[in-house]
């Protein structure tokens, strides 16, 4: 009874295994989500900062051109230029982080991919091992139990 305790042991820490595992991967992914989040993060920030400077000196350019403007027809043409200034840096701002975001999307994903490419391989593995082990195991059992019937005819 002392062998098939000892040969179980090892297929009772597959399970422990297992789960320590799945809690490592677990761990990389709440690991690699902070350093996303940080990453966009940073990203914004600066973009922000990029966006804000250009709009005023847009305004600043703006103001110099009202100043220097003649009647109506200038005062429109400088609010006109403003305008489409405006809408043109508020859609480029919007297409760089849709571009940004979209790369840090396909980031996410490929390593999302490898991740659980890697954990299933792995289980797999482990699985192959543990049928592996258990068929021994049977085969074992079954030379013994022969034995054990062989031994009173003899």
């Amino acid at each position: 009874m002392d062998t098939t305790q000892s040969q179980s042991d090892p297929t009772q820490a597959g399970p422990a295994k297992a789960v320590s595992q799945f809690s490592e991967s677990l761990t990389q992914a709440s690991e690699n989500q902070r350093v996303l989040i940080q990453e966009m993060t940073q990203f914004a920030k600066e973009e922000g900062l990029r966006f804000a400077n250009l709009r005023l000196e847009r305004n600043g350019a703006a103001m110099d051109k009202l100043q220097s403007c003649q009647g109506l027809p200038g005062l429109i043409g400088v609010q006109q230029e403003w305008l489409r200034d405006f809408l043109q840096d508020y859609a480029s701002q919007n297409l760089r982080f849709a571009g940004a975001f979209r790369g840090l999307a396909q980031n996410v994903m490929t390593s999302a991919a490898e991740a659980t490419s890697d954990n299933i391989d792995r289980m797999q593995h482990e699985a192959s091992d543990m049928v592996h082990k258990g068929g021994e195991q049977m085969s074992q059992v079954a030379q013994d139990a022969n034995n054990y019937v062989q031994e009173p005819l003899h």
